[in-house]
């Protein structure tokens, strides 16, 4: 696994790095043509180094204490911040004022020339109400009698998209492993993605809700955050 060192952007890519903007919640390559790869999935064809460029995603994620289902969490976003030649955001879920996941993303701009950082690419797909769909590999039985308790969740990585753009959404995607979905935050197979729909959610309620093998996770007005176990 990749440490945060080893996706600290290279010098020969400043020029392109400094062409990128902040807007509402993600980074916006500017000036730079778009190009759908059948190889990589979706990139962006630098026109100053005839380069592919992506932006990544890193998210890391400790889980404090396990979330159930049918239970009323907060959600909390900050602003976007730059450190260096990265961007930062944190994310809080709380309980009770007990805080139970805090993650921290961070965007990176490689190029595929530099195999080291290249990941699986994880296909969206855009749906109602500007949520995204998550394909998922495998999905493991689960067990309805077991009772165990996980409490870290794996690193995961995701491309930021065409689709990404068109929606205003911006999004997080946590591998999960555990058999139990329907009842923990969990580790491994399953994918748990965060939407905020707002540049900056300060505290959110939302409500987790279990239906055809999926946690769920809306606010009261359902506007700000999706969330969801598959």
């Amino acid at each position: 696994m990749h440490t945060c060192e080893d996706l600290i952007i290279k010098e020969s890519m400043c020029d392109c790095f400094r062409r990128l903007k902040l807007e509402h919640m993600f980074v916006i390559m500017q000036d730079i043509a778009y190009k759908d790869l059948e190889t990589y999935g979706c990139g962006r064809k630098s026109l100053l180094d005839n380069d592919i460029a992506f932006l990544l995603r890193r998210s890391i994620v400790n889980v404090i204490n396990p979330i159930y289902a049918d239970e009323r969490i907060i959600a909390g976003t900050s602003q976007v911040a730059q450190q260096g030649m990265i961007y930062i955001r944190d994310f809080v879920l709380s309980r009770n004022d007990v805080i139970c996941v805090k993650a921290t993303s961070q965007w990176f701009l490689c190029r595929v020339s530099d195999k080291s950082l290249m990941r699986p690419v994880i296909k969206t797909k855009s749906f109602k109400e500007d949520a995204v769909d998550i394909s998922i590999s495998s999905k493991p039985e689960i067990n309805a009698n077991s009772f165990e308790q996980y409490d870290t969740i794996k690193v995961g990585y995701s491309l930021i998209d065409s689709n990404m753009h068109v929606n205003n959404t911006e999004y997080v995607s946590w591998a999960c492993n555990a058999p139990n979905a329907y009842k923990y935050l969990e580790k491994g197979v399953f994918n748990f993605d965060i939407y905020f729909k707002k540049e900056t959610v300060l505290a959110d309620v939302i409500l987790l809700k279990y239906k055809d093998s999926t946690i769920y996770g809306t606010t009261e007005d359902n506007l700000n955050f999706i969330s969801k176990f598959e």
